[in-house]
């Protein structure tokens, strides 16, 4: 079965524009990004991938809302972002769970009081069997095992059902069989949530296995290098010719071995 790929008409879920960024570092202005603009479509799975330095963090902190820019712009739905909001769903490296609180607590824990209590709980647990952690609701964080805490960190932002879900290298801390799962967990909940997804990463597998395009950046400053389609049936064989085609594509542009393609507009 083939990805699921938005329709070439259908407007953008999120449009990043000529975006760029600047820090002072001992007292030398360092630019971090540089005329940053590619759309996210409603329901793709964008990967952002590059080597450390480049800016996937910071740009996907300046969609996110938690760090302001210098030049440029984000829309959400067509609407500036001036600041973090409901309408996207980060999911860190680390869990970021409070340990004081069960497993259920943590995940209804943005939900707004006027769903109810019924509501609130009937949310959480639908939530909880979506990530494969029903049974598990009374459990405090220091006692499931970190591939779970990362279920947890999900389901509390999809619970909150955001338009967009941006993800800041989620996985890279799980050992290789939990980051498998947890691969083919996203993929699932993907589907069936039809959710927007922006993920950052430094691995070439994981871009490709999960997403429907990739954005690979240079660094010095950090620039869109190249904009991959990943046009391959899920589930995604990573032996094979074209994954393996795609892969070496990628390694290339990521070692700046060619020449940068067109501007994202």
């Amino acid at each position: 079965m083939q990805g699921t790929l938005p329709h070439n008409n259908q407007a953008p879920c999120l449009k990043v524009e000529g975006i760029s960024k600047l820090f002072r570092v001992g007292g030398h202005r360092v630019s971090a990004l540089e005329d940053i603009s590619f759309e996210v479509r409603s329901g793709e799975v964008l990967g952002v991938l590059g080597p450390s330095g480049c800016g996937k963090t910071t740009l996907l902190n300046i969609i996110a809302g938690f760090l302001p820019h210098d030049k440029g712009r984000v829309l959400m739905n067509r609407r500036p972002v001036t600041g973090p909001g409901p309408e996207r769903g980060v999911v860190f490296q680390e869990d970021a769970l409070f340990p004081w609180l069960t497993v259920a607590e943590n995940v209804g824990f943005g939900l707004r009081n006027g769903d109810g209590k019924a509501g609130r709980r009937r949310k959480v647990r639908n939530m909880l069997e979506m990530v494969g952690l029903e049974g598990y609701e009374h459990y405090l964080p220091r006692s499931i095992s970190g591939g779970m805490k990362q279920r947890v960190a999900l389901a509390r932002v999809l619970v909150l059902g955001p338009a967009a879900l941006l993800m800041d290298e989620p996985f890279a801390a799980l050992d290789a069989q939990t980051r498998a799962d947890m691969h083919e967990l996203l993929i699932a909940l993907q589907r069936r949530l039809e959710q927007t997804v922006v993920f950052v990463t430094h691995d070439l597998e994981e871009a490709i296995k999960l997403a429907d395009r990739v954005l690979v950046m240079e660094k010095s400053p950090g620039r869109i290098h190249r904009d991959f389609a990943v046009d391959l049936p899920r589930p995604r064989d990573l032996d094979s010719m074209e994954f393996l085609e795609l892969k070496r594509s990628m390694y290339q542009s990521l070692c700046g071995q060619e020449p940068s393609g067109p501007k994202i507009t």
